[in-house]
């Protein structure tokens, strides 16, 4: 295993474990996702920092982005599938836009 991969599998780790701790506890989205944010930065600031462990941060940016909400869309789906009132007013397509919306801005779009 080379350093990038030791990494990117640590940040999904911490990433997952998160997910599992913010649905246990009911954290808000809003909250959760600052949180990814702010772990996803901290690891990109990491690998700009230490240049040997790959010449191309910003694509472990992409790879942990897409991992985190493609986690969390599933966690959605799964409450959708085990609850049919739920799953009738949560529109997965906007979740997706609402999870990309607090990703950029730190709040929900109004």
């Amino acid at each position: 295993m080379n350093c990038i991969d030791a990494v990117e599998g640590m940040a999904k780790a911490l990433l997952g474990k998160f997910l599992e701790v913010s649905t246990e506890y009911r954290l808000d989205d809003s909250e959760y996702i600052r949180t990814v944010k702010a772990v996803i930065d901290t690891v990109i600031l990491f690998v700009k920092n230490n240049p040997e462990i790959s010449e191309t941060p910003e694509l472990i940016r992409e790879v942990l982005y897409d991992y985190a909400k493609t986690q969390w869309l599933g966690r959605l789906e799964k409450t959708v599938d085990s609850d049919p009132v739920a799953g009738a007013t949560r529109d997965l397509e906007y979740q997706a836009y609402c999870y990309d919306y607090l990703y950029a801005h730190g709040n929900y779009p109004r």
